[in-house]
């Protein structure tokens, strides 16, 4: 995966768990998706293999820590992603 790829995936991640604290116009789709088993391009499940994250452990996170610590978090790991690479 190229760095604008891993960027915009992290990206939309991070916007749905913002979408979270969001008005339910925004909270349940959120929700659906975070949920969703759909593997397809742009699932959840998908955008966490191209990332190396395990989209359990995702999901189990989001319902354990308040979102705002949540985008922190993903922050500080792509940042640490891209240092790697």
């Amino acid at each position: 995966m190229t760095e604008p790829e891993h960027v915009l995936w992290m990206s939309v991640l991070t916007q749905a768990l913002q979408d979270l604290s969001g008005p339910d116009l925004l909270a349940k789709p959120a929700r659906a998706w975070l949920s969703s088993s759909n593997t397809s391009l742009g699932s959840l499940i998908w955008i966490c293999d191209q990332l190396g994250l395990d989209s359990d452990a995702v999901r189990q996170n989001v319902l354990r820590r308040p979102v705002s610590e949540l985008c922190g978090s993903l922050k500080n790991r792509s940042r640490a992603t891209e240092q790697a690479a």
